[in-house]
C-alpha cells in the first residue's frame, strides 16, 4: 500500500487547524509546508506574519499542533539555511522533517541536528537539481523527495517531465531507498509513478479540494504498481 500525506501550505493558524480538522479522521500523518520567501519566493505561516505567537507557543510547549492526539506533523521546510532554523521547529513537536539540498551549502549540520533530536529525517530536491548532489546524503536519510515541479509552494501545479526522469534515476542509483513525490500528482498519474518507484505520495489540493477528500486519499492509498 501505497504512504499519502495529504500537505497543507498554512497561511494562518485557523487555516492550519481547518485543514487539519479536513484530513485528521483519515491521514495519520500530514506534511505542513513552510516557505521563508527567500529560498522559494513565497511566504507561509509564521513568516507570512499572521499568528508568529502561536509559532512561539508551540515551540515553549504551552500549545500543542492541531489534533496532535491523532495526527503526527512531517515539516518540509523550504526555508534558506533550514539547519539555522531546524531546532527550533523540532521543539514544536514535529515527527520527522524534509529540506532542501540547494537550500544550504551545511545539509550536513542539518542531518546531524535531526539525528541528534532523534526525528526523521528527508532530503527534498528540485526535478533541475543534479541528483549527485544528495549522494552523500542518501545513507543517512529516510526518504528521498523529489518536487514534482521547480515552482515550489503552491497547490495546483503540474508535474514535470524532469521529475519523472529524476524518479527513474534514483531508483535505479538508490533502488533500497524511500522515494516520496511532492506536486503534480494526479488520479491519471500516480499508478505510474508508483510503478516507476515511488513508495509516498504527496498530496495538497488533489486531497484538500475534493468533494471527498477521504475518499481521494483512499484512491491514491490503494494505487497499484502494476502498469499495463
Amino acid at each position: 500500500m501505497t504512504k499519502v500525506l495529504p500537505a497543507i501550505i498554512p497561511t494562518s493558524k485557523e487555516q492550519l487547524e481547518e485543514e487539519i480538522k479536513k484530513v485528521a479522521g483519515f491521514a495519520e500523518l500530514v506534511q505542513v509546508d513552510i516557505s521563508d520567501g527567500v529560498f522559494t519566493g513565497v511566504k507561509t505561516w509564521p513568516y507570512y506574519g499572521r499568528d508568529t505567537d502561536y509559532f512561539e507557543k508551540l515551540k515553549n510547549e504551552e500549545e500543542g499542533w492541531p489534533k496532535w492526539e491523532d495526527v503526527d506533523i512531517e515539516l518540509h521546510l523550504m526555508v534558506a539555511h533550514p539547519e539555522n532554523v531546524v531546532e527550533d521547529w523540532i521543539k514544536t513537536g514535529v515527527s520527522s522533517v524534509v529540506a532542501h539540498v540547494e537550500a544550504t551549502n551545511d545539509f550536513q549540520k542539518f542531518i546531524d541536528i535531526c539525528k541528534e533530536k532523534q526525528v526523521g529525517v528527508g532530503v527534498a530536491l528540485k526535478p533541475s537539481t543534479n541528483i549527485d548532489s544528495i549522494k552523500d546524503f542518501v545513507s543517512q536519510v529516510d526518504f528521498i523527495q523529489v518536487m514534482g515541479s521547480n515552482l515550489l509552494g503552491k497547490h495546483g501545479v503540474e508535474l514535470e517531465d524532469t521529475a519523472i526522469e529524476m524518479i527513474k534515476s534514483l531508483q535505479k542509483l538508490y533502488p533500497d531507498s524511500i522515494i516520496a513525490i511532492d506536486i503534480g500528482v494526479t488520479e491519471e498519474n500516480a499508478e505510474t509513478l508508483v510503478a516507476l518507484g515511488v513508495d509516498k505520495i504527496i498530496s495538497g489540493g488533489l486531497i484538500l479540494n475534493s468533494d471527498n477528500p477521504a475518499g481521494e486519499f483512499k484512491f491514491l492509498e490503494s494505487t497499484d504498481s502494476d502498469v499495463n
